[in-house]
Parts: C-alpha cells; sequence; structure tokens
C-alpha cells in the first residue's frame, strides 16, 4: 500500500510539473489546444501505467516519447472524433488573430536568441547548464532570456485556454487503465492453459471450413472485408432515386471495405437531381468502450436501436459553416466501433488516409443520408469489426 501511495504521489507530482510543458509541445503537434488536452491526457494514462517501469531519470524523455505517439495516434482516428464543437457559435467567426493564435507563430514573433533558449529549455527540456553551453552563452544570459521570452510568449497566447487536467483524474483513469490490463492478461494466461489441457484451438485458425458446390468440405481464407461489403450491399441503405458511385482518386469502389491504418472503411460518392455528397463508414476496436456524451456538441442526441445505441451529431467544420456532416457513433457488444459519416461535400483525401475532405464549396445543400440512415447502417446485423 505504501508503495502504490509513493507511486501516485511521485506520479502526481510529475503531472503538476510538466502537464502544461507537454500540452503546449502537443499543440505544436496538432495546432489545437482543445485536441492538444486530449493528446496529454492520454499521454499521461499510458505514462501511469507503465510508471513502475520507467527509469526516473529519463522520465521526461519516455514522456516526450509517449506524447509524440499518442499524437500520431490519435491523427489515425475516424475524422470526425478529432473536430471539437463548442456550446455558443462564435460570431464573428475565430481566426488565428483571435483566441486560437497559433504557437508557432508566437514563437516565430521571439527575438531569435530568446527564441532559442525557450526552445532549448522549455521544449526540448535542457537545462540552463545544457543550454548556456549548446549557444555559447553564459548561464546568466540564459536566465534572463528565458525570463523574457516566456513572457513575450504569455501575452501573445493570452488567450490560451485554461489548463483542465487535473492529477485526480489521470490518475484514477490510469488505475482503471491498469486494472483492465492486468485481468486481460490474467484471461490471456487462463486461456493458454485450458488450450493446452486439450481444448480446441478452432478460434486461433484463419481459415473456415465451407462446401464446394458438390458438398465436399474445403478449406477457405475468410476475407473479411468482402464479408462486410455483403452485409452492407444487401441491406439497401441508398435511398430511391441516389445513385451511388465509387471514389477513384482514392481507388475506392462505392461501399466496398478496405483496411487503412488499424480500422475498416468504406466509401461512397451519393448522387441525386440536387448534387453529390459522400458517405464513410468506418469499423476499428478501440481498446475502451465509450460512446461519449453529447455535451459538446450543438445538435446531438443519444438513441438506441436493436438494443444499441447511438449517438447522433452534427458536426461543425472550422472555418466552413456552409458544410454539413451528420454523424452516427454506435458501441456494438463485440466491442466494434461503428462511425458513420454523410456530408455535402463528396470529397476525399489521397489514397493513404481515404477520409472526408472538407476543403471547397458544398455540392449539394445538404447531406443526402438523413439521420434515420445513419443509425439503420450504425446498428446493421453483421457490421462488425
Amino acid at each position: 500500500m505504501d508503495r502504490r501511495l509513493s507511486r501516485d504521489r511521485e506520479f502526481g507530482e510529475f503531472v503538476d510539473a510538466r502537464a502544461l510543458v507537454m500540452r503546449r509541445t502537443a499543440y505544436l503537434l496538432c495546432g489545437d489546444w482543445y485536441r492538444a488536452e486530449d493528446i496529454v491526457q492520454n499521454a499521461l494514462i499510458k505514462l501511469y501505467v507503465a510508471w513502475s517501469r520507467v527509469r526516473k531519470d529519463s522520465v521526461d524523455a519516455y514522456a516526450r516519447k509517449v506524447l509524440v505517439r499518442t499524437a500520431i495516434d490519435e491523427g489515425r482516428r475516424g475524422w470526425f472524433q478529432r473536430e471539437r464543437t463548442v456550446d455558443v457559435v462564435p460570431e464573428p467567426a475565430v481566426t488565428d488573430d483571435a483566441a486560437d493564435f497559433d504557437l508557432r507563430l508566437a514563437l516565430d514573433a521571439l527575438p531569435p536568441g530568446q527564441r532559442a533558449v525557450v526552445v532549448l529549455r522549455y521544449w526540448e527540456d535542457l537545462s540552463i547548464t545544457e543550454t548556456a553551453r549548446i549557444l555559447g552563452r553564459t548561464e546568466g544570459t540564459v536566465k534572463s532570456q528565458a525570463a523574457k521570452g516566456l513572457a513575450a510568449l504569455r501575452e501573445l497566447l493570452e488567450d490560451e485556454p485554461k489548463l483542465r487536467i487535473y492529477r485526480s483524474e489521470v490518475i484514477r483513469k490510469g488505475k482503471a487503465k491498469l486494472t483492465r490490463r492486468r485481468t486481460a492478461i490474467a484471461g490471456a494466461l487462463a486461456m493458454v492453459m485450458i488450450v493446452g489441457l486439450g481444448t480446441t484451438g478452432y478460434v486461433l485458425q484463419s481459415s473456415m471450413t465451407m462446401k464446394d458446390s458438390g458438398g465436399m468440405a474445403t478449406s477457405a481464407t475468410i476475407d473479411r472485408n468482402a464479408q462486410l461489403t455483403e452485409v452492407l450491399r444487401g441491406a439497401g441503405i441508398v435511398p430511391a432515386g441516389v445513385t451511388a458511385e465509387g471514389v477513384p482518386e482514392i481507388d475506392a469502389g462505392a461501399f466496398t471495405f478496405f483496411t487503412v491504418d488499424t480500422v475498416r472503411r468504406a466509401v461512397a460518392r451519393l448522387r441525386d437531381t440536387e448534387g453529390v455528397g459522400g458517405v464513410t463508414i468506418t469499423l476499428d476496436r478501440p481498446p475502451t468502450r465509450d460512446l461519449g456524451t453529447c455535451e459538446f456538441y450543438l445538435e446531438c442526441q443519444i438513441v438506441e436501436r436493436n438494443g444499441i445505441k447511438v449517438r447522433v451529431m452534427v458536426m461543425a467544420v472550422p472555418g466552413r459553416p456552409a458544410a454539413q456532416v451528420l454523424a452516427a457513433l454506435a458501441i456494438r457488444s463485440d466491442g466494434t466501433r461503428v462511425e458513420v459519416t454523410s456530408d455535402n461535400i463528396g470529397r476525399f483525401t489521397d489514397t493513404v488516409r481515404r477520409e472526408p475532405d472538407l476543403v471547397g464549396a458544398p455540392q449539394r445543400p445538404a447531406p443526402l443520408l438523413d439521420r434515420e440512415a445513419l443509425i439503420k447502417i450504425a446498428t446493421l446485423p453483421g457490421l462488425t469489426f
């Protein structure tokens, strides 16, 4: 018990000392204060789980590595989960010169000497002595330049949101994650023992038994993307009078599942007499089963269909008020997260990410699929990862 209390106390002191610097580093990586806070929170939770294995003389370097990897992983998530909305629509629209002043521009606004000291001291986390040695200056000059640089940044970043990362919340979530991990490891060990005792191991095989046209048993590799494509196309999700088209620029057929990063995705352009819109369906297996709340969305509701809860919302596209996006999110009992979006843009990114690209003018007045259509897709039987 004393060891656990000591661990939490040490970790809490680290959070108090480093959370603000970590958030500003995360902002440099993602360019958004609220996403940066989410990245830091998740990175700190991961750090808590690994705290007993981290050498205390290298904890800052390890934390920096976890932060960067978390930012990269967060950037691979479904695009609309990365959007954040506010309770009140700003009027006039927020620009880079207002509340979301770019930290990179703030750094560029500093004199070269101050900028170098600030980056080495607070982003590279070097000591005063190390910074002085690298820059060829006295320690007194480094202290003075650091103080002046921080004061200038505070003025430039006066609209930076208040830090909302609390040690108690991070430790609570870290303990929960650590408990889940230990439970999963114990369960895996138990399964290995059971298999070792002679129970069937067919669940570990990558093939299934089928019958050919002559009734003979044959083995065939499971193509899960092909199965999901059949489920989707057999569900009749395209309304009457609407044509579903593929997306040649990302080499994707209409409603054909493919694998990108760690998710399965299907996309399509939908066309009717009013124009073209886009649809994206994403399946993945996140480590946590959290549907979330409607707290951060202007138009949002949680409904239940076929025993599955679905969060349906209207997403805001920063700087593009004419762009409209409807989104539905569901968590299945097996842990599959289903994300469905319908937009009035109908464009997609390059062949790497293959996500909606909302840059440019809308091609129709509103998304072609409505809320009920998105809910139907999110709760389709068989649509699991």
